[in-house]
């Protein structure tokens, strides 16, 4: 029994210097990973990791971490002979780093460590930077973080590991973006402690960003709605004259344009299915009489402003009128919004039979005359978006068209309004007529 515990003892001590030099690397071996690592890469202590930023563009390669759980690229785990396919010669010096224990790691970088490592000649420390308060986030999300209709925040304690892309709405950056920041129709805000590793782009809004920010990739902004100039990065400055009607100015435009005809059309082709009379009286009125419909159209125009705040201020002033007030006043309001949708339907149906007799279209329905009409009407300023996109050399042509398309619906609305209300007073002074009629009584 004796003389087994004495060959154990002594196979211990045999096996436990072999085990320390396989835990440990020589110092000198020690010194130069430190300084492979540290010509190649700025490296970044964390308390249970290390961090190596290239110094020198290597592919998509942002930042590699090395921890207990292994290596991971850009925030996404790989493999040795992923690492050797994206590093090259450089993934020795990491696969290296990743062998030695935690705490070795740790003390591989920080100012002990490099003492202890390297008695013969000490590396000075480098100098205290902001990067490891930036890059020592508590929550990390990988992938993209993307939405529609709203804001993308990025706290300043979160690392996204993708792009963060905010499609009308803005993007605030306080943390980490590994890629693309992205605001279409928004803004770009970056904080004190913000670091993009990809490019910035804003459509339609501005990039603001605090002195002490950190952005790897480039800076665009496209002025979409303001359409005076296009700055990509804080030199290039593009200047166009006529701006209210340059090519990118004019995306928007006509966009917004071929919705109000889409929605002018629905609400015709519904007022004409629900007030049919309504809308084909109007036409025929404008027809009969345009001048007369224009005109009287234009005066209720001016007048229905005054004449509704004057009779809110009458009714206001009595007690009676108070209640009337509140419950009268927003059905004479819907009146008056009716009325101008049938008064404009009946205007396009009006135009819309011209237009189908003067071209010998043959025969047709009220539905097809509103729809040709609303065309017809608006042509002209639909026109002038599609030419605006040309840029500023057609400018003089543009404006042209947009103040004559202007003038067109604004007719348009006017007397198909002075329709309406000519057919009303028409129609209550033929009842008054009949009413008042003195029938002759028979001879008795």
């Amino acid at each position: 029994m004796k003389k087994t515990m004495t060959a154990v003892l002594m196979l211990a001590l045999l096996i436990a210097p072999a085990a320390a030099s396989v835990a440990q690397a020589p110092p000198g071996d020690q010194r130069d990973l430190r300084q492979r690592l540290e010509a190649r890469f700025d490296v970044v202590p964390l308390s249970e990791s290390v961090v190596l930023r290239p110094k020198t563009r290597m592919g998509d390669v942002r930042f590699v971490e090395i921890s207990d759980a292994g290596i991971t690229i850009n925030g996404d785990p790989v493999t040795g002979r992923e690492l050797r396919e994206r590093l090259g010669a450089d993934a020795d010096s990491v696969l290296r780093l990743s062998y030695l224990p935690s705490a070795e790691r740790a003390a591989l970088f920080s100012d002990a460590g490099g003492a202890a490592v390297e008695p013969e000649a000490p590396v000075e420390a480098p100098a205290p930077s902001a990067e490891p308060t930036r890059t020592s986030r508590t929550r990390r999300a990988r992938g993209d973080r993307v939405r529609v209709f709203g804001d993308v925040v990025v706290e300043r304690d979160e690392q996204v590991t993708g792009q963060a892309v905010a499609v009308l709405g803005s993007v605030r950056v306080d943390g980490e973006v590994g890629d693309q920041v992205v605001a279409v129709l928004g803004s770009v805000d970056l904080g004190p402690d913000a670091v993009v590793g990809g490019d910035i782009v804003s459509v339609g809004g501005t990039v603001r960003r605090a002195p002490t920010a950190q952005v790897r990739g480039g800076v665009t902004e496209v002025a979409l709605f303001d359409g005076r100039a296009i700055r990509v990065g804080p030199w290039v400055t593009t200047w166009t004259p006529f701006y209210l009607f340059d090519g990118f100015g004019a995306v928007p435009r006509l966009i917004g344009t071929s919705v109000r005809v889409g929605l002018l059309l629905l609400v015709s082709l519904l007022a004409v299915f629900i007030a049919r009379p309504t809308v084909e009286r109007s036409a025929a009125r404008l027809t009969d009489n345009p001048v007369k419909a224009v005109v009287v159209g234009v005066l209720a125009q001016a007048l229905i402003i005054p004449v509704l705040i004057l009779t809110s201020i009458v009714l206001a002033l009595t007690i009676i009128g108070i209640p009337l007030l509140f419950i009268l006043m927003p059905f004479v309001v819907l009146l008056l919004i009716l009325m101008f949708i049938a008064g404009f339907t009946g205007t396009a149906c009006a135009v819309g039979g011209w237009t189908r007799q003067r071209f010998g279209m043959g025969p047709g329905s009220p539905f097809l005359d509103v729809v040709l009409g609303v065309i017809v009407i608006l042509l002209p300023l639909m026109l002038a978006r599609v030419l605006a996109l040309a840029g500023w050399p057609l400018s003089p042509i543009v404006l042209l068209l947009v103040a004559a398309g202007f003038a067109v619906e604004l007719l348009a609305w006017a007397s198909g309004f002075g329709a309406v209300l000519t057919n009303m007073f028409s129609t209550w002074q033929a009842r008054r007529t009949a009413r008042g009629a003195i029938v002759p009584q028979p001879p008795s």
